[in-house]
């Protein structure tokens, strides 16, 4: 049986060519490096920890500014641009309304066989003039979002996995995470 090369050339494109996954990756830059903002619209005042980040992805750059005041761990996301595009900060299971949280775990619970929750997000996306000033007061607003990073095994192998579900704890988005990249090491 012969085939041409057109339909070789068709079968490998499309085992391999529409299955590429997402590649995203975040890395420590300098504040040199960070794209100008206007700090005053942003209350530091008592901010520890200030980190820069710069996050690749196959479709957008994101840089994000990352810090810890009064015990607290906030990160807020801007474009090439200095303008913000997110906020939000990490919580525990007992910060979240335990009607989402109900749907959350239930969600998970179902979805994999088990799991080890690494962090849990609640996020403000948008860009209102009200964006900074709720994220500061840790409002629980209807547009919030929960980004839940975990380490979930489904048939026989643990992979690392992000969840995105809305304010009610409905799933709005599952990826599959990338590993770490340890390309500091040195064997």
């Amino acid at each position: 049986m012969k085939f041409s090369y057109l339909t070789i050339l068709l079968f490998l494109f499309g085992q391999y060519g529409i299955s590429q996954s997402k590649i995203e990756r975040e890395h420590r830059i300098l504040k040199s490096q960070f794209p100008s903002i206007d700090l005053a619209t942003i209350p530091l005042g008592g901010a520890k920890n200030i980190k820069y980040y710069r996050e690749v992805d196959s479709a957008k750059i994101t840089f994000t500014l990352k810090f810890r005041q009064k015990k607290m761990r906030y990160h807020i996301d801007f474009d090439k641009m200095g303008t913000i595009q997110s906020t939000g900060f990490k919580v525990r299971e007992v910060d979240i309304p335990t009607d989402t949280y109900a749907n959350i775990h239930s969600f998970l619970q179902h979805s994999f066989k088990t799991i080890k929750i690494k962090y849990i997000q609640q996020c403000y996306p948008g860009t209102s003039e009200d964006l900074i000033k709720n994220t500061f007061q840790n409002l629980i607003l209807p547009n919030n979002i929960y980004k839940v990073m975990l380490r979930g095994k489904k048939v026989d192998k643990r992979k690392d996995y992000i969840v995105l579900f809305d304010a009610e704890g409905n799933l709005k988005n599952l990826t599959m995470a990338l590993p770490a990249n340890y390309d500091r090491v040195l064997y």
